[in-house]
């Protein structure tokens, strides 16, 4: 009988390390996407990644925070204001809430910019989707 519990116990802790690896591997995914997207100023690629709902907060710790909602971020790629870059993106943590919502800590860094972001991420029909990030 003990043999038998801890069978189980390897068995759905095992299941639930694999899940969450293939999770945190969507979100890598998701996250590299949003850049890769941006980067080329392709504004349908970053439409599929961000939630209707995205806002972007950038505070360099001075005045006060740039704050735009998924319609203004949009709206600098269109005008080609913002992206054209080629970035290299390391995806540092990733912490799951609940399955359905993460945290990822990013750095980006391109000849144009380089960034230090946390992305807030929620599980919509069964994909990641950036709902809001604070650069």
């Amino acid at each position: 009988m003990k043999s038998l519990m801890i069978l189980f116990f390897v068995l759905i802790f095992g299941s639930t390390l694999a899940q969450n690896t293939a999770e945190k591997s969507a979100i890598e995914k998701t996250v590299k996407s949003f850049a890769k997207a941006g980067d080329a100023q392709n504004v349908d690629a970053l439409k599929n990644v961000t939630h209707d709902q995205y806002r972007l907060v950038w505070y360099g710790g001075t005045d006060a925070p740039f704050i735009a909602d998924r319609t203004a971020f949009l709206s600098q790629f269109e005008k080609k204001e913002w992206g054209g870059d080629k970035r290299k993106v390391d995806v540092h943590s990733i912490e799951i809430f609940d399955g359905v919502n993460a945290i990822a800590k990013v750095t980006s860094d391109g000849m144009k910019a380089q960034m230090r972001s946390m992305f807030s991420l929620i599980k919509v029909e069964g994909e990641w989707k950036i709902i809001g990030e604070l650069v």
